[in-house]
């Protein structure tokens, strides 16, 4: 039954429309992983040597036992930005004689084979050839290896129940965040070192084999309770009701004393939560308030002001980047219908800036945390966000014009292309580069405090005369809405 569950499942994926229109793309992409996949296994094969270097008061094999956590930790993160979940068309298959159960264990055994499961074997099979295997010999290192294998299973699972109660109930999933965000902020605070817990654990599977029934149970409870899951949400039916009932929960009145502009904003959110790309871009932009710890944990970084505010403007305003990119895509295949009804582009264009800023507002207040770095970190931020505001809200505005490229509403964000142009990237410059060229001539006469307040000045002026400067931005969608739509129209 699941060589024949598969064998329609390729059937499936081989006579889809976009089979041929992504064929070149998954050529790129064949030999992308072919390039990545050499390079992991030089690394496994030579970072006994690397280790031996960093670390030469230690084993390699201690060395690296105390990095597992942390690998575990960032491909957990990895996994909810990039990993789609495994789905299974249902409907065709309920009225034939098949167990509910076949059903539901094959959804969660297609996700195994799975390149975020496989690609660590390129590098830790290496490892454990070169440097496992002759301080403890092949049966310890199988087990270690077996080990790994378990917690990285367990780790696709964990990513697959956490992200399918992201639509029923974010909060779990908000905890999970928490959670990873928790322990790496305690591990650089000082107060609780990964690496050291790291290394106690892995070391005591080298000498006791037997723990490898930890993560063999840790596999089976995750595994059961996705099982559980999927089982109680099988039929359509259930699903719809669900559905249904989560939506009236949702209390948009205080949007209706908006007008026009509110239910804009409303139908917004509903195509958000609704869709599963604009979805999984909300929940990449979550993530990327962690981006902050990979530079201001480093204190040569946090000697400098340059790369501060790259990072400032990057977290302040990543899920405005992300999200706005696209305008006015997302409204790809019903373009048409808005241009025939009763809206100015103003109110479609300020109905999107109203949107901007309170992700730029609530993403700002969810990393003043980031204030225990130092003051510093805490005044490019907040000049950030006014910034952000102000001018980069603006600059998406202006470059949407150029977005005529449809969307996929019901595909994932994670190696997917579609509306990706070159405009997107050219988008990017002014934003990023922006501040920093606001900033060089302060740096330059070393008044680099001057300079961060000048950002924020220039912020504060675009929200000062935000009511020209969008109706300049509608004028230019509407001369380019005609060109829109016929780019919208297209397959």
């Amino acid at each position: 039954m699941f060589g024949t569950l598969l064998n329609l499942q390729w059937k499936q994926a081989q006579r889809s429309p976009a089979f041929q229109k992504s064929l070149v793309v998954n050529i790129i992409l064949g030999f992308l992983i072919v390039y990545f996949a050499l390079v992991f296994i030089a690394l496994g094969f030579f970072s006994h040597k690397i280790l031996a270097e960093l670390y030469p008061n230690q084993s390699p094999v201690d060395s690296f036992n105390s990095f597992l956590l942390f690998y575990f930790l960032i491909d957990l993160v990895s996994r909810f930005m990039l990993q789609d979940l495994p789905v299974l068309a249902i409907q065709p298959y309920l009225h034939l004689p098949l167990k509910r159960e076949k059903l539901v264990h094959f959804v969660l055994l297609r996700s195994i084979p799975s390149v975020f499961n496989l690609l660590m074997l390129l590098v830790f099979v290496p490892f454990m050839l070169r440097s496992v295997v002759p301080t403890h010999g092949i049966g310890i290192a199988l087990v270690w290896l077996a080990s790994l294998l378990l917690l990285t299973f367990t780790n696709n699972f964990i990513l697959i129940y956490f992200k399918r109660q992201l639509t029923s109930n974010p909060k779990i999933t908000l905890l999970l965040a928490l959670v990873v965000g928790g322990l790496i902020l305690l591990d650089y605070m000082q107060v609780l070192s990964l690496r050291q817990a790291s290394t106690v654990a892995f070391d005591a599977l080298l000498q006791q084999p037997w723990l490898v029934l930890v993560p063999l149970l840790g596999l089976t409870g995750v595994y059961l309770l996705n099982f559980r899951y999927l089982m109680q949400h099988l039929y359509p039916e259930e699903i719809f009701i669900k559905k249904v009932s989560s939506v009236e929960g949702n209390d948009m009145a205080f949007l209706n004393r908006f007008g026009d502009i509110g239910k804009l904003i409303a139908l917004e959110l509903k195509l958000i939560w609704r869709n599963k790309r604009p979805k999984s871009i909300a929940t990449i932009s979550s993530f990327m308030l962690f981006y902050g710890l990979i530079f201001y944990t480093n204190k040569v970084y946090l000697e400098g002001w340059g790369m501060l505010i790259f990072v400032g403007i990057f977290v302040t305003g990543s899920p405005m980047f992300n999200y706005g990119q696209f305008v006015p895509g997302w409204q790809s295949s019903h373009f048409d219908a808005l241009l025939t009804r009763p809206i100015s582009m103003y109110q479609y264009v300020k109905a999107k800036y109203l949107m901007f800023v309170p992700s730029v507002l609530l993403v700002t207040v969810l990393t003043l945390p980031y204030g225990f770095f130092g003051t510093k970190v805490l005044l490019i931020n907040l000049a950030s966000c006014v910034f952000n505001i102000g001018v980069n809200s603006i600059l998406i505005l202006y470059f949407a014009a150029l977005n005529k490229e449809r969307l996929d509403l019901s595909s994932g964000s994670a190696f997917n292309w579609q509306g990706v142009g070159a405009s997107k990237f050219v988008m990017m410059l002014p934003m990023v580069l922006g501040p920093i060229a606001i900033f060089l001539p302060f740096s330059l006469m070393d008044i680099p405090q001057w300079g961060i307040f000048a950002i924020a000045l220039i912020g504060a002026l675009g929200i000062a005369f935000h009511r020209q400067l969008l109706r300049m931005m509608a004028k230019r969608l509407e001369d380019r809405k005609y060109i829109l739509a016929a780019g919208y129209r297209q397959h």
